[in-house]
């Protein structure tokens, strides 16, 4: 089976997905620290601090085999392909029990409705399969999250189900998609 450092940078059209690194920390602050875009995600407004920490994390990390073992998050860089300008990130992960693999996107509010979370999400899926025997990739949004929705449909994930839930301290409805192997 491939290695994720073996298949990157994955470039399609204008995006890129790559490794996070050091020179992004900048850029990865500002987005992360926009409580605006933080609303909807599985993570915290951060300050510079954890965001340098965050990608030194990531960077130190083996992160194939933090893939292939499951159980864990990694991201990657989405960045323009022609300048390698850092626009967001996106989540990887896999299952404990190794059968499904989940994504997650986020994208500065600059590079919204241009194409690269739907390219991201499409990379970021085929990397799953290439790297994993999982079956499916799942991804999972607030049903207010409309743009995320969307994003996940264009990349071809089907909707298959909803659940009531509390996240953030608050009552919401998450819509689950899923693309097959």
């Amino acid at each position: 089976m491939a290695t994720l450092s073996s298949l990157l940078p994955l470039r399609s059209g204008d995006t890129t997905l790559r490794p996070l690194r050091v020179s992004d920390v900048a850029a990865f602050h500002a987005y992360r620290s926009d409580p605006e875009l933080a609303r909807y995600q599985g993570w915290s407004v951060m300050s510079a601090e954890e965001a340098r920490a965050f990608i030194a994390e990531m960077q130190e990390d083996l992160i194939s085999p933090r893939v292939a073992g499951g159980g864990q998050w990694i991201q990657l860089a989405i960045a323009q392909a022609a300048s390698d300008e850092l626009l967001g990130d996106v989540g990887l992960f896999l299952s404990e029990d190794l059968s499904y693999g989940e994504i997650g996107f986020t994208l500065c509010a600059a590079a919204h409705g241009q194409g690269h979370a739907t390219r991201a999400a499409i990379g970021a899926t085929e990397l799953l399969f290439a790297l994993t025997g999982a079956r499916e990739v799942r991804g999972i949004t607030d049903a207010r999250n409309s743009p995320s929705a969307r994003v996940l449909e264009r990349a071809g994930f089907e909707q298959v189900s909803v659940q009531q839930c509390v996240f953030k301290g608050e009552p919401c409805t998450e819509l689950v998609y899923r693309r097959l192997r």
